[in-house]
């Protein structure tokens, strides 16, 4: 009997593996790392043989793979992270394990965990949600009437890439400037930390330190810290401005945020709150925003959900 599905979420160092029962209870969980060596080429060889080794192949009645880059259906367009050009991830993984009757899908890793939450987590219940993840950069995903947004290009809900800053001219990973990762990732509220330290004479704790998290920042700022609070509202005025344009893209029931930053919890709502509904007056005056609950288990879930 085929009855397990198994979720996989691909990041850059370490591949996330769940298998579910066909009602999407977790069982089990493990992790292998990435091996990105020669362009990634041994990364579903090495995902297949550790399926193997826990799972029997002939029990299985789907893989769902979440990728760190954009996916159109089910195949890669590009994941630099991974060393990945346009790659058939789908048709080469069928091949590697060779038995037909497994289901086999793939998406883009935050679209992923915005289905996730959608199925698991936060956001149950709901079929137009909007998930930003806040940490290193800033990752997105998008599902309306339950469906996992792609796009033309693959690139729907690559809200990281939102233009949204045309004062700093940070450079964002992708080449481009004014990214909304570059002013409102964890990498972002440092960015702008820095530049307000260097432009302003104000006291502040974080001139103790030649380098600084976005933590630290975040943890001034709820102290009253003038330029740590002034830096983290004007990252968060940015990620406000991405939320009202998916809000008068989609209106979505809920905007769900995750990541290392969203741990910040009502403080980061407050934020974003405060300018949000300036920018969508007066059409919107109550909005739905949470914080997302699966943490790092929501790609392997909404892989799950993507195969069911």
């Amino acid at each position: 009997m085929r009855n397990y599905i198994i979720g996989i979420d691909i990041g850059g160092t370490s591949i996330k593996f769940g298998k579910f029962d066909l009602e999407g209870n977790l069982l089990d969980k493990w992790t292998i790392p990435t091996n990105k060596e020669n362009l990634g080429e041994s990364i579903l060889t090495d995902i297949a043989r550790s399926i193997s080794e826990n799972q029997a192949l002939n029990t299985i009645k789907g893989i769902g793979f979440g990728v760190p880059g954009p996916v159109k259906h089910d195949v890669v367009i590009s994941c630099v992270n991974l060393g990945w050009g346009r790659k058939h991830i789908v048709d080469e993984f069928k091949a590697i394990i060779n038995d037909p009757e497994i289901k086999v899908k793939a998406a883009n890793d935050a679209t992923i965990a915005a289905a996730g939450e959608m199925y698991k987590g936060i956001a149950r219940g709901y079929k137009n949600v909007a998930l930003f993840t806040i940490g290193t950069g800033v990752g997105g995903g998008i599902i309306v009437n339950k469906a996992l947004v792609e796009g033309v290009n693959g690139v729907g809900g690559e809200l990281g890439h939102i233009p949204v800053d045309f004062k700093h001219n940070f450079k964002c990973n992708c080449g481009n400037l004014g990214c909304l990762e570059t002013v409102a990732s964890a990498t972002g509220i440092i960015n702008i930390a820095k530049e307000n330290l260097r432009k302003s004479k104000a006291k502040s704790l974080l001139r103790r330190f030649n380098t600084f998290s976005a933590k630290k920042v975040i943890d001034y700022a709820k102290e009253g810290d003038f330029i740590a609070k002034k830096s983290l509202e004007e990252s968060m005025r940015y990620l406000a401005q991405a939320m009202a344009a998916i809000t008068y893209t989609i209106d979505p029931e809920i905007i769900v945020i995750g990541g290392g930053v969203s741990n910040a919890g009502p403080y980061i709502i407050e934020l974003i709150e405060k300018y949000y509904y300036e920018m969508v007056k007066p059409f919107i005056t109550q909005a739905n925003f949470a914080i997302a609950t699966l943490g790092n288990e929501a790609g392997i879930y909404g892989c799950c959900y993507l195969v069911k």
